[in-house]
């Protein structure tokens, strides 16, 4: 229960630290920024108190918000996305894992295709509010989708990275 606790605290500063220093810095042809923080929202367990994933996911997204100066975009968008977790774990858990009440979404646990499909569904969820909001606007509607394809695209292939390195630490 300690280490647990220690980890997402751990996982929790160190996300926030790479975000601010250097993700935000990184934009590919001026339309694309990773966005990796959510990972923490993505990882959680499958048997968190409902309560405890949406305040985290606010926090973390206020906190965001505070370095970014983006009053209210990342909070709103990883409240939602620590709302929908619960569903989206659910849609891509394999049928031999459902009675497996503390399942951890992992490359392990929900095997490739699975934990892609799921990924993508988080990332797609998170990065579609955050863009909308921050590009309030249905002028550039192409660019928009450009820029949630491109962020999606780049925090995924950064997320399955983490992954990786995580169950390599596991093992």
């Amino acid at each position: 229960m300690i280490y647990d606790i220690v980890n997402k605290a751990f996982w929790f500063v160190g996300l926030i630290l790479l975000q601010v220093l250097l993700f935000d810095k990184m934009t590919i042809a001026g339309v694309a920024t990773p966005l990796p923080y959510i990972y923490l929202l993505i990882s959680w367990n499958r048997d968190t108190s409902r309560w405890s994933l949406l305040l985290t996911g606010f926090f973390l997204g206020f906190i965001i918000d505070i370095f970014t100066n983006l009053p209210g975009v990342n909070a709103s968008a990883c409240t939602l996305l620590a709302m929908m977790q619960p569903v989206y774990l659910n849609l891509f858990i394999p049928r031999e894992s459902q009675d497996e009440y503390a399942l951890v979404p992992s490359i392990t646990s929900l095997k490739w295709i699975g934990f892609l499909k799921y990924l993508v569904f988080c990332v797609l969820t998170h990065h579609l509010v955050v863009i909308s909001l921050v590009f309030f606007s249905l002028n550039d509607v192409l660019g928009v989708i450009l820029r949630v394809l491109g962020c999606a695209l780049l925090t995924i292939f950064i997320i399955l990275i983490f992954e990786l390195l995580r169950r390599k630490q596991r093992t």
